[in-house]
């Protein structure tokens, strides 16, 4: 079994059809449709129009893609699943932005669910504006007119929906790539201020649903060093209603390595979930600090994990072909999980090749299985205790360090002292034999 089994695929369109799709804004466009998972021109005129023409709104010049190869188009690495993301500099402030255009050639099966998407991300970002901890708005959803590429050398205009967000540099991959090159009190205080910024969104009823390393950004606001996730593509406001189809929902909403078993089992459009998705990423964040291994990776290693997958995946494929209710399924679900999780094994924080100190073993073992608990209702969910959760372990490395350097100043005293009384014992032996030698002389 691998993360991420089974994950729903739309069915695929033909190559090249033209198709009419209402925007965010009202404005009705035709659009070059392709086959799913194929990329079109569309993105690489996009990105030849803002490296070549006049700043865009007159205000952002500088433009450059990030998660795009500037020359073909195609994605580089896992971001930008639904947007293509440029840097631009805002000429009004000096400061750099992130423009975030609706990718251009998202045109197959779904267009409308994956613009709904993209739509509603633009939303959560403006209820946002001025709350701490939170990735900022500078400018909110609107479009940019180009020509598209079509079938025949037609070229059919394309409204492109863009937002303008604030730019953070501070990517924290490293923290999770070279583990033993960073101290633990540092790692525990970046997962405490990423701890931090997960429950700003939650305080805001919004769940993120991806977090993962590279959805979070370090940064300071007010001399204060904080992390902000960023990315919210796939958040959601906990009391509003999924987007698309049920069946869209068939596997995890975010990355498979940071989901929770209900998610893989097809329970991931379900809200009062949500928050509790963040919470087992934040749990796998905090595993990924001190080992090499993913917990994703070790956890699969399980046989006994397997087979609680197994079982609750195949009754959760039962009850939704039978129903779509969301308490039904989340009741289906408690049942299954009480009967199915003493099986697993759940991997502890320290592997063989882990970096967590001994000192705070234990204290990080407990936290990291309140965080990952295959069952969503015994998660810790509460940002207070987790807090203090770490702070404790910061604590006692920190009178663990406190005693090491009084044990070392302590010896450094002692070798100290035994070095001045070796060189006493060497200068009185040395004056007695030159005493002796001048006696033997008279």
């Amino acid at each position: 079994m691998t993360l991420g089994h089974r994950r729903h695929r739309p069915c695929e369109a033909p190559l090249y059809r033209y198709a009419t799709i209402n925007s965010p804004l009202g404005v009705r466009q035709t659009r070059t449709t392709r086959r799913e998972g194929e990329l079109g021109g569309n993105t690489r005129i996009l990105i030849e129009t803002l490296r070549r023409g006049p700043p865009l709104d007159g205000r952002y010049a500088n433009i450059r893609v990030v998660n795009r190869d500037p020359r073909t188009g195609d994605r580089q690495g896992h971001q930008g699943m639904l947007s293509v993301v440029f840097r631009a500099t805002d000429s009004r402030t000096g400061r750099p932005v992130a423009l975030k255009f609706f990718d251009p050639d998202l045109q197959g099966f779904g267009a409308r669910y994956r613009m709904d998407l993209f739509y509603r991300e633009c939303k959560l970002l403006e209820r946002l504006v001025d709350k701490p901890r939170c990735l900022q708005l500078v400018q909110p959803l609107s479009e940019l007119r180009l020509p598209g590429s079509g079938a025949g050398g037609r070229s059919p205009t394309i409204d492109c929906g863009y937002c303008v967000l604030e730019w953070l540099d501070g990517d924290i991959t490293e923290y999770f790539l070279r583990q033993d090159e960073h101290d633990a009190l540092i790692k525990l205080a970046l997962f405490r201020q990423t701890v931090l910024g997960v429950f700003a969104l939650h305080r805001e009823d919004i769940a993120h649903r991806d977090v993962k390393y590279d959805n979070l950004r370090r940064t300071h606001r007010k001399d204060q060093e904080m992390v902000i996730p960023i990315d919210l593509g796939a958040a959601v406001d906990l009391s509003s209603d999924p987007i698309g189809g049920f069946r869209d929902y068939a596997g995890p909403v975010g990355a498979p390595a940071f989901s929770p078993l209900e998610a893989h089992a097809g329970l991931g459009s379900i809200r009062t979930l949500a928050a509790y998705t963040d919470v087992y990423a934040l749990g796998c964040l905090l595993h990924d600090l001190f080992n090499v291994e993913l917990y994703a990776v070790r956890l699969v290693k399980d046989p006994g994990f397997n087979n609680c997958y197994m079982a609750c995946w195949t009754h959760m494929d039962a009850v939704r072909s039978r129903t779509a209710n969301p308490e039904d399924l989340v009741r289906e679900w408690d049942d299954v999980m009480a009967r199915t999780k003493g099986q697993i094994t759940p991997p502890p924080i320290d592997s063989a090749a882990t970096t967590v100190p001994p000192a705070v073993r234990d204290q990080l073992n407990a936290l990291l299985h309140r965080l990952t608990d295959a069952d969503y209702r015994h998660r810790e969910h509460r940002q207070d205790r987790i807090v203090r959760a770490i702070d404790g372990a910061v604590k006692a490395l920190e009178n663990r360090f406190t005693t090491e350097r009084r044990q070392a100043e302590r010896a450094e005293r002692r070798r100290r002292r035994e070095h001045r009384a070796r060189r006493q014992q060497e200068r009185l032996d040395f004056h007695l034999k030159k005493k002796q030698e001048e006696v033997h002389s008279s």
